[in-house]
């Protein structure tokens, strides 16, 4: 008989617990994403995590299966300051670890950050995808659409 995994819950978390629970994910993360490792070197500003934390502009929601975190999306809530009518919700960061990528954990957490941008007061939200990766390639499904093209150079 096999045994069914713990259900995943979604519950948001403060900027503090976040960090303090998070590191050993945001670490895998960085080692599969990030695209220059030697200029990304994994050092939260827990400073700034916690000042936004304090505006009410930061939106962190955790996946939890029993008390383990597996994956997180950690956004930021604000006013766009060309458009100051118009609020947005702008991820930051979005993982689900390894293990738990085979369901559709990922796409649960995409619209929970959604839905919860909203209640928050958000009009639009903005996901960043590196281009071929699984994010990049759902978005579009989802009927998101291409707001820019963000362009990397080294200084």
């Amino acid at each position: 008989m096999t045994r069914t995994a713990e259900p995943v819950r979604f519950e948001e978390i403060g900027a503090s617990d976040f960090l303090d629970m998070a590191m050993p994910l945001l670490a895998e993360h960085r080692e599969e994403l990030a695209t220059d490792k030697a200029l990304m070197v994994l050092k939260p500003d827990r400073e700034r995590y916690e000042a936004l934390d304090d505006l009410g502009m930061l939106l962190v929601i955790g996946a939890f299966r029993g008390e383990e975190l597996v994956g997180y999306s950690a956004n930021i809530i604000s006013p766009n300051l060309h458009y100051s009518d118009l609020t947005m919700c702008q991820n930051d960061v979005l993982f689900v670890r390894k293990a738990d990528r085979k369901g559709p954990l990922g796409l649960k957490l995409i619209r929970e950050t959604e839905k919860r941008g909203k209640a928050r007061g958000a009009q639009i939200m903005l996901w960043h995808a590196k281009p071929g990766t699984s994010l990049d390639k759902l978005m579009p499904r989802m009927g998101a659409s291409v707001q820019d093209v963000i362009w990397k150079r080294n200084l």
